[in-house]
């Protein structure tokens, strides 16, 4: 069966990395609240000034949104395997308006979580099932998102994300629902009820450019594929907004320092 990445609307994203490229992948940028389980191989990621070293049979979590700089080491196998689920942010704020707050609760945008233990594992599986499965109804795809967390929450291992999301990143997310299109600034100003005076004026003090924001979002979505389906480069071309696969693949390669062949181990 063809891999590809499952969305399942209000409930959230699940895909499978299978990566055999061990270059480090430099300032992604991580929208949505995700867990990621590592299968084979190792996941060397930092995250401002912290470092995180993530083996087989270990997880982690990513509460907020952040920039981070990630190598995924093969295996034995000649490959590195990881499982991720994301959140719908909506699914998320409802369970953190609903929950007890813990008197262990810290402020952490990343958790590393050293052991996957069995029933962690079967509750990761049962979540990426009822989003994966569309015959299953929507109600038990959320509750199987909500007793995740519930879990997760139970081993200390949840952070409340922060509630207001910069500009930039709403704007991000946006783009990220349609790469392929052609966006205008109109679709913006409408989205977020401003001027396109007031929306560069909010987005220089965040010190984005538009159209720079946009190419990452592309190329943000591009890797992902490339990572996470078996579309061909030519498909992923196209669904990142690129009629041309040479000005994809130069894009790719000024963004990432490699080309999307080479990323995939082809010549």
């Amino acid at each position: 069966m063809a891999r590809e990445i499952k969305f399942r609307k209000g409930v959230g994203a699940v895909g499978t990395i299978v990566q055999t490229c061990e270059e480090t992948l430099y300032n992604l940028a991580v929208a949505d609240p995700c867990l990621i389980m590592v299968e084979l191989g190792t996941k060397k990621m930092t995250s401002g000034d912290s470092g995180y070293e993530i083996r087989s049979s270990q997880a982690l979590a990513i509460w907020n949104t952040v920039y981070i700089d990630v190598t995924n080491i093969k295996a034995d196998a000649g490959f590195y395997q990881a499982s991720w689920i994301a959140w719908d942010r909506e699914l998320l704020a409802k369970y953190t308006l609903g929950r007890t707050a813990r008197k262990t609760d810290s402020k952490r945008d990343v958790v590393h979580i050293p052991k996957a233990d069995l029933v962690l594992k079967d509750t990761f599986r049962r979540a990426v099932e009822g989003i994966a499965d569309e015959t299953l109804p929507q109600e038990i795809a959320s509750h199987r998102m909500t007793e995740l967390l519930l879990l997760l929450d139970s081993m200390n291992c949840f952070c409340s994300p922060d509630g207001d999301v910069p500009l930039s990143w709403k704007l991000r997310k946006m783009l990220d629902t349609e790469p392929s299109r052609k966006w205008r600034i109109a679709d913006m100003t409408r989205e977020f009820g401003m001027s396109e005076s007031t929306l560069r004026r909010r987005l220089t003090e965040e010190n984005i450019n538009i159209g720079e924001l946009l190419t990452d979002v592309r190329m943000s979505r591009a890797l992902a594929l490339l990572q996470s389906t078996d579309m061909t480069v030519t498909r992923i071309a196209s669904e990142t907004g690129y009629d041309c696969v040479s000005r994809f693949t130069a894009r790719f390669r000024q963004r990432f320092g490699f080309t999307p062949s080479a990323f995939r181990g082809q010549r």
